[in-house]
């Protein structure tokens, strides 16, 4: 891959414990930003530390906290604030992968926790860090081809990409230019945890490396993006300014 230009200020990745916001927090401790992981649980935000190394560490800030909440998610956004002084990037990595039975059949619990409260921490954030961006910051959402796509017994898992899809949208028009806003939208990903998989299948390290190039690219704003392939990647990267291609 190649890298992308330097990330200057201060990028928020909740869920950055998680198999995929691992890559992400990894590509922009690698572009040279300060990167804040908000996490209830320390012993992960340890093993994240640990998992991106003592040398870019030293930039990453874990912060003991939630973000499911309206309230946790504004008290959130209130800390890194007052600590780093502004924020440049979100990028969301909430919610993961689920299959388990049709819709009829699904329970409430399994509704609460697929749908309702993974949405409402994406909602959450949105709320809590969009008016907070710097002028020229960017949001970055994170979905999955099951938005788009209905897959038998991942309806919940649909219907939440869905909506993230739909919210990007919203915000996009009621910021009306004044914040970049985009999606990515991705295939299945190799990971920590699901280190298998077809030899075209991209990486979380390729996930982060998208979104770096989206919030360092101004020209992309209000947009879904699609990473399923290496091509997908690419296309990103050709977009990126003549200075950062090579």
């Amino acid at each position: 891959m190649t890298s992308p230009s330097t990330v200057d200020g201060v990028v928020v990745v909740p869920g950055g414990t998680g198999n995929v916001g691992e890559g992400i927090v990894r590509a922009f401790l690698k572009a040279g930003a300060t990167v804040v992981v908000p996490s209830r649980s320390k012993d992960r935000l340890s093993e994240l530390a640990g998992h991106v190394g003592p040398d870019l560490a030293t930039h990453l800030h874990g912060v003991t906290a939630g973000h499911g909440t309206f309230t946790e998610a504004d008290e959130l956004a209130e800390q890194v604030k007052a600590t780093h002084g502004r924020v440049d990037h979100v990028v969301p990595s909430i919610g993961g992968w689920w299959m388990g039975k049709a819709l009829w059949q699904t329970s409430e619990a399994q509704w609460q926790q697929f749908f309702l409260d993974t949405t409402t921490a994406h909602m959450a954030v949105a709320r809590a860090f969009v008016p907070r961006l710097e002028p020229a910051g960017s949001y970055t959402l994170i979905s999955g081809f099951s938005a788009q796509k209905p897959y038998p017994t991942a309806g919940i898992i649909s219907m939440h990409g869905a909506a993230l899809l739909m919210m990007r949208e919203v915000l996009s028009a009621e910021l009306d230019g004044q914040r970049r806003v985009n999606d990515l939208i991705l295939g299945p990903i190799i990971t920590r945890s699901r280190p298998q998989g077809s030899a075209g299948w991209l990486t979380a390290d390729h996930v982060g490396h998208a979104a770096v190039l989206l919030a360092t690219n101004p020209t992309i704003h209000d947009e879904h993006i699609t990473l399923d392939t290496r091509t997908d990647l690419d296309q990103l990267q050709r977009r990126a300014p003549a200075g950062d291609r090579t």
